[in-house]
């Protein structure tokens, strides 16, 4: 097969000049939504006229009192319902919004700003909606009564319609009912009167449930009686009066809240992936579409796409080109991604469900997610699982693929999965793969970024891709199955891939993998001692240079200045510059390089005076230490001797010190001891003590 070694992919960027009329909003990642058996929560709406009376002793938000505002996260005083879901906190603005599970500023009140990303899991409470402006008003807050019929109340108090800034137009309060789990918003027109131009909405929205009449229910003008419907009014200019009641009413019980599927975006060490200690942050789509973001890169192209819309476009891919899972049961073809065998109709596969992401960390720092997708063909209902075990903070995480196969089936059920890398930003490098079948590790890599599947047990692969990503779906074909290409050009745009087939027999089967995103020699070439020195006579043993620990599955290489592998580290004879990196066999990678020089040293060496063993009579001591006064020849009677040595396999044992230096109170110039602390032979020189050390070899 021809390759095309590297391609430049497309890249377009944009500068626009504008004028930031609003503020600034960051991305936020889209959170799961919830599928329910009986997802339809039904709210009834009522009106009535009742008497307004201004909250007193409630606890002021001075902040929300100007234009713009949002509060910080306040308490509502007990646990409220709204929807299956309970709430403890509360956000005010001062556009006439109260939310709950996140803040909300918006002044701009319209279906769209609900359907934005950056909303998704919304709940609102919008007693009016509109661009309103608090300066001189007062909002506060008070919970009354006692359990279990607590009432809070939020209060917006003399309030601006935005286009009458000079003074109040209206007051407004939210009740929250304990127990019944009503809400009630209550007016009274303050003398200023309405200004033409307002265009406000009034009603309740809750994004976590997916009918649409549990919702959401807005009302479509001001009036005593106006008709509640899931349609959004945009435009209410006339206030409500004075004492006007608008009351919506919960209608059921529990049991519709029961048999919760999670579906959606999910993220696995969300906190992480920002430097080189915090390990992997694992983002998933619905479909189960991929970017992991490491050391502060994404590693999957795009890496600048953080799949934020993972819940409400579930099968969009980091980037434009090939990524995501395809399952195939015989010619038919259902893809969660790009991946997809070419020149092939294909479906979506469907998203079924997902760990709720409040339960994906089993316990501190052990991570367990499963993406649930299904496949429907002739009536038979096909199951992909796909499950994700990360521990944090490894650069890791394990992956299975289980696919369960309906009885009645009688097609091959094959799968693959794939992705355009990117290699922690440099986007190019050798595809390799290593190993024995079916122990294999197959990827791309440009030290120190990695990218690897690695097959650990099961359902084995059927093939496997390492090459130019644009080749991925031509090289998975219609026969769903790679063709084990390789492009081992390091100027290679790469993509991987592997492939499996499950067979024909029903039931469910297991392909258990590993994905591998750092070089387990890791990012850091080993640490070197500045010590590098060969003494006259002896040898120098490179690795005890190395002051830094082998990871764990690697070895230490030594190569010389020609690049040539030392075969024994340990007994170098020869100045000149190494290099030193560790090595991983298994995952066929190799740690950033260091480098000595290693010199010879003439100032150390193995150094003594060769001893005399001839001229002494038999019976005559070598030495004697007395105390008498032997002034002429004290050798002469052996019994003057206190001590006599002479021996060519005996040793001496002189006195054994621990720390002489604090242990001997008074020291004498030329006092010998073996230091036990040290362990060295030790010589007091009059001002310090020093360990004896040998020098060069005294041939005179």
């Amino acid at each position: 097969m021809k390759y095309l070694s590297y391609n430049y992919k497309v890249r377009l960027f944009f500068l626009v000049p504008f004028i930031a009329l609003f503020p600034i909003i960051s991305e936020a990642q889209e959170v799961q939504k919830i599928r329910r058996i009986n997802p339809n929560i039904p709210y009834t709406f009522s009106s009535e006229n009742s008497t307004y009376a201004y909250l007193k002793e409630g606890t002021v938000v001075p902040a929300l009192s100007a234009d713009h505002a949002v509060s910080y996260e306040l308490p509502i005083g007990f646990p409220f319902q709204l929807g299956c879901d309970f709430y403890t906190g509360f956000y005010a603005s001062s556009n006439g919004t109260l939310s709950f599970n996140n803040s909300f500023i918006g002044e701009n009140n319209a279906s769209y700003i609900l359907s934005m990303s950056r909303y998704a899991n919304l709940t609102l409470l919008a007693p009016l909606w509109d661009d309103l402006n608090g300066n001189h008003g007062i909002f506060s807050y008070k919970t009354e009564g006692i359990a279990p019929n607590r009432v809070f109340t939020a209060e917006w108090k003399n309030w601006k319609w935005y286009y009458n800034a000079s003074s109040a137009v209206i007051s407004f309060q939210v009740k929250l009912y304990e127990g019944s789990n009503a809400i009630e918003y209550v007016y009274n027109q303050e003398p200023t009167p309405n200004t033409i131009g307002a265009s406000a909405s009034i009603g309740i929205y809750n994004d976590n449930t997916l009918n649409a009449e549990a919702k959401q229910l807005w009302l479509n003008n001001t009036s005593e009686s106006p008709v509640a419907s899931t349609s959004i009014t945009e435009n209410i200019n006339v206030r409500p009066a004075s004492g006007q009641l608008y009351r919506f009413t919960r209608n059921d019980t529990n049991v519709s809240c029961d048999g919760v599927d999670y579906y959606g975006q999910t993220i696995i060490n969300p906190k992480g992936g920002t430097n080189e200690n915090d390990g992997l942050r694992i983002i998933l789509s619905g479909a189960a579409n991929m970017q992991i973001r490491r050391n502060g890169k994404g590693q999957i192209y795009n890496p600048a796409n953080n799949l934020s819309y993972g819940t409400t476009r579930p099968y969009n891919v980091p980037g434009g080109t090939n990524h995501g899972v395809v399952l195939a049961v015989g010619n038919s073809y259902f893809t969660g991604g790009t991946l997809v065998p070419a020149s092939v109709t294909e479906q979506q596969l469907e998203v079924v469900s997902s760990t709720p992401q409040n339960s994906i960390e089993s316990s501190p720092g052990h991570f367990v997610n499963e993406i649930k997708l299904a496949a429907v063909k002739n009536g038979l209902r096909y199951y992909l699982t796909v499950k994700y075990v990360y521990n944090f903070p490894e650069n890791d995480f394990y992956m299975d693929y289980t696919v369960t196969i309906p009885e009645g089936n009688t097609e091959e059920v094959k799968l693959a999965h794939g992705w355009d890398t990117y290699l922690q930003g440099d986007d190019r490098g050798p595809g390799f793969v290593s190993g024995t079948a079916p122990n294999l590790v197959v990827g791309v890599k440009r030290e120190p970024s990695y990218e690897a599947f690695e097959y650990i047990g099961g359902v084995p692969w059927s093939g496997y891709f390492s090459a130019y990503y644009t080749l991925l779906n031509s090289n998975l074909g219609t026969e769903m199955t790679f063709k084990n290409t390789i492009n081992p050009d390091p100027n290679t745009d790469n993509g991987i891939g592997i492939s499996m087939n499950f067979g024909k027999i029903p039931g469910s089967f297991t392909s258990s993998n590993k994905l591998v995103f750092a070089c387990e020699a890791g990012d850091v070439a080993p640490a070197l001692a500045d010590r590098g020195g060969i003494c006259q006579g002896g040898v120098l043993n490179l690795n005890s240079l190395i002051t830094s620990s082998t990871p764990p599955g690697t070895v230490v290489v030594w190569k010389d200045a020609k690049g040539v592998v030392v075969t024994d580290p340990t007994t170098v004879t020869t100045a000149g510059t190494y290099t030193v990196y560790y090595h991983s066999e298994k995952y066929n990678c190799d740690s950033p390089v260091a480098t000595t020089v290693v010199t010879h040293d003439t100032s150390c060496g193995i150094c003594y005076r060769p001893g005399a063993d001839t001229g002494t009579e038999a019976g005559f001591p070598l030495a004697i230490i007395s105390t008498l006064d032997r002034k002429n020849h004290p050798a002469v009677n052996l019994r003057n001797g206190a001590l006599v040595l002479e021996s060519k396999e005996k040793g001496f044992v002189i006195s054994r010190i621990v720390s002489p230096e604090t242990t001997i109170a008074v020291p004498v110039e030329g006092m010998l001891v073996y230091d036990m602390t040290s362990n060295c032979l030790k010589l007091y020189n009059g001002i310090s003590w020093n360990c004896i050390e040998q020098t060069c070899v005294d041939n005179n």
